[in-house]
């Protein structure tokens, strides 16, 4: 991607419940370091954060317990299965460098395309109020299985203010070592594989290799796409090889880099 600007990792969507989400700090105890998180701006979810050192974050996120049960169905992570990674965002220095991204669809292969930029943000606990703008991968029948294709989250506020790894490094120090997301791999179904192909060949305009916030180059940093039931998994990097259980029956390897 010699002339254009690579996509750059920002963040895993993980579901959890309310509940599941208000105790979570003593489920990982001893594996990650929990982030404050807040509530979004549409009154549905909340969340908490895992920061890593290479500025990506995961997302924890959840519906309260509360909210009307047609306004969740009609959320885009609504439907989807509570104790697994739902989605995941690219992102970029600039708003204005997506149309690019748009453009680069519009003149692939595939029946897919994204959003104009769609108004997000949410609370902080400190009160600081965060904006961003999503973009959302559709196609000609209407929404893509969330995970399919990442979105894209592209800040109206200083990305420092909504993810603060750099201001609070503290945050970012984990006792299993973990360090950043080494490689994303994305499982659709079988007779979906070239239209996606398509999808991921226009939004890198190259090898599928993203970066990071920091502009870490431990890890692979690439995404893979194969045949299966619509599913995400992530590969850390880290200080030391293993395996992290970050929910009950959601596992993850760490490869070492160091």
């Amino acid at each position: 991607m010699s002339d254009q600007q690579s996509p750059i990792l920002d963040h895993i969507v993980i579901l959890v419940s309310h509940k599941t989400l208000l105790g979570i700090s003593n489920h990982i105890e001893g594996q990650f370091t929990l982030a404050p998180g807040g509530n979004h701006a549409d009154g549905l979810t909340t969340n908490k954060l895992i920061l890593l050192p290479d500025g990506v974050y995961l997302e924890l996120i959840a519906f309260f317990d509360n909210v009307d049960p047609e306004r969740r169905r009609n959320h885009r992570w609504g439907n989807e299965k509570e104790n697994t990674i739902i989605d995941w965002a690219f992102t970029l220095p600039s708003e204005r460098d997506f149309g690019a991204v748009q453009q680069r669809l519009q003149g692939a292969d595939t029946s897919t395309s994204y959003t104009d930029p769609i108004a997000g943000g949410r609370t902080k606990p400190d009160g600081t109020v965060l904006k961003w703008a999503v973009c959302v991968p559709k196609d000609g029948q209407g929404k893509v299985v969330p995970g399919s294709l990442p979105f894209w989250c592209l800040d109206r506020t200083p990305r420092a203010s909504r993810v603060p790894y750099e201001v609070e490094p503290h945050l970012t120090q984990h006792p299993n070592g973990v360090q950043g997301i080494s490689s994303v791999s994305v499982q659709v179904p079988d007779g979906e594989i070239s239209n996606f192909k398509g999808a991921y060949d226009a939004i890198f305009g190259g090898p599928w290799d993203y970066e990071v916030p920091s502009g870490s180059t431990a890890g692979k940093h690439g995404v893979s796409l194969s045949g299966g039931q619509t599913s995400i998994r992530l590969v850390f990097n880290g200080l030391k090889q293993g395996k992290v259980e970050l929910l009950p029956g959601l596992f993850f390897d760490i490869e070492s880099f160091s």
